[in-house]
């Protein structure tokens, strides 16, 4: 199974609001922190810039749904 980079997040609460549209497709996510970015979740709680990761098969369907998403086209309430 190949996993391919869909967005990078600038910290964890917009990672978690992808995420759960995602998943509320039935899409498995993987996040993963760039360079330090898991640090700073260590010390202020909040993670920053972070890859979320799909699988290959998925990676077309999650851009359409991320698009339509920021596009407003999805609540976000609706989605989880």
């Amino acid at each position: 199974m190949s996993m391919k980079l869909l967005v990078n997040c600038r910290d964890d609460f917009e990672a978690q609001m992808l995420e759960d549209v995602l998943k509320s497709a039935n899409i498995p996510v993987h996040r993963q922190y760039r360079g330090f970015g898991d640090a700073a979740k260590i010390y202020t709680g909040l993670g920053q810039d972070v890859d979320l990761y799909v699988r290959e098969q998925n990676l077309e369907e999650a851009r359409q749904l991320l698009e339509a998403f920021r596009d407003g086209a999805l609540d976000h309430e609706d989605q989880i």
